[in-house]
């Protein structure tokens, strides 16, 4: 297992050049909507390790063909460029009703299944490489349904699951989705997300994916007992923190991510495998 850091503003970059020089990541995970305004030769530069690839606005499920194309010939020659070990996206709502949301929207999986595989497979074919998409956290009783749409979306169409652990535990405490629902897309799958949550501020209380604490026990427990899962060749976890970002409590949860799966030669094979 690889740990990589998410890299998301300017600002945080010789932190995270850091942990990659102290040997606390294998990787660095680019939210590239925020990295388009430089060429990519410069950003293939500014790494000396592998990095993965997340996208935060193409809202593919929402927008229209011709956007969605020309947003991806702008992407293509930074993967060109790059070569990331994924290149992943939201598969969640931003709008309702053409009204911004001021959190990401889980949609009905079962109603909008064709639309989504449509969109997705577009999106998948002028990106020109293998598209992962998230889980999402669900607060609403529907994302029951959410295991199966994306091993559905798997078979039909070949994208594949950028697992968010954090996710899933959150999904858990809020609907009581079953973690053990997710262990066939977690077997098909090498790469993963994980972060901090915490509870809303008033009842009934919902977890909230939040990416500002450290990393609670119930996530710990649930990579544990589902190490071999997770663990195998090609795969990444990528752990993410976009506010309270202090470098020793960042550290301290990518120890306890290390405790559960330590740090192994990687192979060409495994790269070739990763990268496929």
């Amino acid at each position: 297992m690889r740990l990589g850091f998410n890299f998301t503003l300017p600002e945080t970059y010789d932190m995270v050049r850091r942990m990659n020089a102290e040997g606390h990541i294998d990787y660095v995970e680019l939210l590239i909507d925020n990295f388009l305004c430089v060429p990519p030769s410069e950003l293939a530069e500014a790494f000396s390790c592998p990095v993965g690839f997340h996208i935060m606005f193409s809202r593919f499920l929402e927008e229209d063909r011709d956007t969605l194309r020309d947003f991806a010939r702008r992407l293509r020659p930074y993967i060109d460029a790059l070569n990331p070990i994924y290149v992943s996206d939201h598969c969640a709502y931003f709008t309702e009703h053409g009204r911004r949301l001021l959190f990401l929207g889980e949609f009905d999986y079962s109603r909008d299944y064709e639309s989504a595989r449509e969109k997705a497979e577009f999106w998948q074919n002028e990106l020109g490489t293998k598209l992962l998409v998230e889980n999402y956290p669900s607060i609403m009783f529907g994302g029951h349904e959410a295991p199966e749409f994306f091993e559905k979306l798997q078979q039909e169409i070949g994208t594949g699951v950028l697992f968010d652990a954090s996710n899933a535990v959150c999904a858990y405490g809020n609907i009581g989705l079953p973690l053990e629902r997710w262990d066939r897309v977690i077997a098909s799958n090498r790469h993963f997300h994980v972060a901090g949550y915490r509870n809303s501020m008033i009842q009934p209380y919902v977890r909230l994916d939040t990416h500002a604490e450290a990393l609670a026990p119930d996530t710990i427990e649930f990579l544990s007992s589902r190490r071999e899962l997770f663990d195998k060749e090609g795969a990444t976890m990528t752990y993410e923190r976009d506010n309270e970002i202090h470098y020793d409590d960042i550290v301290a949860d990518l120890s306890r991510l290390r405790a559960i799966f330590p740090k192994q030669q990687v192979s060409a094979r495994e790269l070739a495998i990763a990268t496929a």
